[in-house]
């Protein structure tokens, strides 16, 4: 197949979202990152106080995040689990001051959590959606948080958790495979409460227990899920896996990130996840001048 058709073909599935619609056409929306903690693998101690955090969150508006994706509780390999109030108290302030500014600005709140009762108060003060890396494992009250709050979720696929997602684990048969599956049990179980399907979107999760080849075949097989009928989004940002490429162990990981947004786009992801929103707009604004033939 040819560049010309690679792009011509790329179709991202529609995500709804606080009544909205995320179609991820002619290009992925751009989910930004801010981490209101002081260990997070990237930018931690950064934006650790609300006033840091919402001029971060603005910045990354300006620059063409359509989703912010708010996280009190970093969950780079061994990272310290964090108690529920203070996660709270990193958090809410900042979704409840984000959320006043949803009336003049177009935009959508991520709450990046693995914690109910940190979801249930986040989507009351307004945010839209429930980042949850686990994918349901470690609250067995998250399912029913989403459903009866009427947020719109992610879905990350993790083995272990972030004390042992980095440790020997049994080879996937076929990763692609396995982590589809994997994921469309949680699916199942918010599409049995009630949770309407349109909602829910997929997240592979690249780095999360992965091997440095899982992590590759995963982000070249995206267009692969796309028959389950669930929007994707990659994160992929600034990632260890990167590092780990012949010839990257000196990369700062901004241009291979930027690179696989690309590939995530070819292959029809709804949402990327970055810190770099500035690069990855100008990424996916060229990419679309390609799609188009179109310069002005």
């Amino acid at each position: 197949m040819t560049f010309k058709a690679i792009l011509k073909n790329a179709r991202a599935l529609p995500w709804s979202v606080g009544g909205r619609t995320i179609t991820g056409n002619p290009t992925p929306a751009i989910m930004g990152i801010v981490n209101v903690t002081p260990d997070s693998f990237f930018d931690g101690g950064k934006h650790n106080t609300t006033d840091l955090a919402l001029e971060h969150a603005l910045m990354l508006l300006d620059q063409g995040a359509t989703i912010l994706d708010i996280g009190g509780e970093s969950s780079r390999p061994g990272s310290t689990p964090v108690p529920e109030a203070e996660e709270l108290a990193r958090v809410l302030p900042l979704v409840q001051k984000l959320f006043a500014l949803t009336s003049q600005k177009s935009f959508f709140i991520s709450v990046d959590t693995v914690k109910s009762q940190v979801a249930k108060q986040n989507m009351k003060a307004g945010a839209h959606i429930v980042n949850d890396i686990s994918a349901l494992r470690f609250d067995s009250r998250m399912a029913n948080v989403i459903y009866e709050t009427g947020a719109s979720s992610v879905l990350n696929h993790m083995r272990g958790n972030f004390g042992t997602m980095q440790q020997d684990f049994a080879p996937y048969q076929d990763v692609v495979t396995d982590v589809r599956k994997d994921l469309l049990k949680p699916v199942q179980q918010l599409v049995d409460l009630g949770v309407h399907p349109s909602s829910i979107c997929l997240d592979p999760g690249i780095g999360f227990g992965k091997t440095l080849q899982n992590n590759l075949d995963l982000i070249a097989a995206t267009e692969e899920y796309l028959p389950d009928g669930y929007p994707l989004l990659l994160g992929m940002s600034r990632k260890a896996y990167i590092g780990k490429v012949k010839g990257l162990e000196q990369s700062d990981r901004l241009i291979p990130t930027v690179i696989s947004g690309i590939f995530a786009a070819l292959g029809g992801a709804t949402v990327i996840r970055v810190h770099d929103v500035r690069e990855a707009q100008e990424s996916l604004t060229l990419l679309e001048a390609f799609r188009t033939n179109e310069c002005v």
